[in-house]
């Protein structure tokens, strides 16, 4: 009866060895996945007219600050700054990949939502690091509807950081334009043109209240409609038609900002994400480790005491201890894991504040007004649309107001 004991003591044991081997094992391999260029961008082949055209109004992504991972865990420590870096950054090379298309009209990058842009598109970055990107996108048209709203995922290899011809992430990007052709494919010409005159309506709406509020409707679900077209000879919706034309250039000068920090940023950017890459797979790599070899370890503790408590016999009693003293070494080894974590996040925090420092503010000259573009962004342009009331009323004689922006 005790030779039975002892047999199935050592047997319990001998199965536990042989799982958390497997475990540790499983925990050890890893698989790097290369990949070729990206699939480029759906490009229409029928040729798109001027009326058919839609233009794209971008903001820059919502950085999402309070889901920033910290340390400890198995994404990467993120710092504001770069977070904010990346809001600016991820919008502009969309709209760099939309535009390249040719698909679109005109394509910009906004600092806030308008009622008159005819297609807008937003983003909230879930996860971003040098191995993973996930955002979320939304786009809506200036009638209401949404066109899309959609996760996006994508992992970069190491060959991806190897090729310099394309962004890591690219996929993401054409994937983003490819599901946004498709939805505009799937609308009418007629819908297109009431989009587009919706957008213009709504311009005029908040330069004119008085002469146009009249002219939309807002609907019950949220989306709105025109109730009345204006002739195409009425003469203050021409004076908002030459007003607009300067908002666009206001907008082409904001665009400007946009890619001058989208080029300033992007060589510090390429290499935070390129160190960060290695960092995160090894930081995961490590904490799936340490996982594995404590769990390994106390699975061997807990064999060990138990295969010792039923033996009877000097070697079960050697085996069991030569288990418990595994267990503990293995715990020991998934200890001395977590602190190469440690080490390897503080690399991670010393990186993001080091392209913090080298992100700086951009100033405009706007009509003679010297303007700094940075978080106030969105204000600045809100200024200016109240500039343009402003203007209007100046056009149509009703006030003699100076025009000059104030500088911030």
């Amino acid at each position: 009866m005790t030779k039975s004991r002892t047999q199935s003591a050592l047997t319990t044991l001998a199965q536990l060895l042989l799982i958390t081997t497997f475990m540790t094992l499983m925990g050890c391999t890893t698989t790097q996945v290369i990949t070729a260029n990206s699939k480029p961008p759906v490009q229409l082949q029928t040729v798109i007219s001027d009326a058919e055209r839609v233009d794209v109004m971008i903001l820059p992504f919502a950085p999402n600050l309070e889901t920033l991972p910290e340390s400890g865990g198995d994404d990467i420590p993120v710092s504001a700054e770069v977070r904010r870096a990346e809001s600016r950054y991820l919008a502009f090379h969309l709209k760099d990949t939309l535009e390249r298309t040719g698909n679109w009209g005109i394509v910009r990058v906004v600092p806030s939502a308008a009622r008159h842009h005819p297609l807008l598109v937003s983003g909230k970055i879930l996860a971003s690091d040098g191995e993973r990107l996930t955002v979320l996108v939304t786009a809506t048209d200036a009638s209401g509807r949404t066109w899309l709203t959609q996760t996006y995922e994508d992992t970069a290899s190491k060959y991806a950081y190897q090729s310099v011809k394309e962004d890591p992430f690219q996929d993401l990007y054409n994937n983003i334009a490819n599901d946004l052709v498709q939805q505009y494919q799937t609308r009418a010409v007629s819908e297109i043109s009431n989009i587009k005159q919706i957008a213009q309506l709504a311009f005029a709406a908040d330069l004119a209240p008085d002469a146009f509020a009249s002219y939309l409707i807002e609907n019950r679900d949220g989306t709105t409609s025109i109730a009345q077209a204006p002739a195409d000879n009425d003469t203050i919706l021409q004076r908002v038609a030459k007003i607009q034309t300067q908002d666009d250039l206001l907008v082409d000068t904001l665009d400007d900002y946009y890619f001058k920090f989208y080029r300033d940023i992007k060589p510090s950017y390429d290499e935070w994400r390129y160190a960060t890459y290695d960092e995160a797979v090894r930081l995961r790599q490590l904490n799936k480790q340490s996982r594995n070899r404590l769990l390994t370890g106390a699975a061997l503790i807990a064999g060990g005491i138990y295969a010792g408590s039923k033996s009877n016999t000097w070697a079960a009693d050697a085996a069991a201890a030569g288990a418990v003293v595994g267990g503990i070494a293995a715990v020991k080894g998934g200890l001395d894991r977590r602190k190469q974590t440690e080490i390897h996040e503080q690399a991670l925090q010393e990186l993001t504040q080091s392209l913090g420092r080298e992100i700086t503010p951009n100033v405009l000259d706007i009509e003679g007004a010297t303007v700094e573009l940075t978080g106030s962004a969105e204000q600045q342009y809100a200024q200016w649309r109240s500039m343009l009331r402003t203007l209007y009323q100046a056009e149509r004689g009703l006030s003699q107001q100076p025009l000059t922006p104030q500088a911030r």
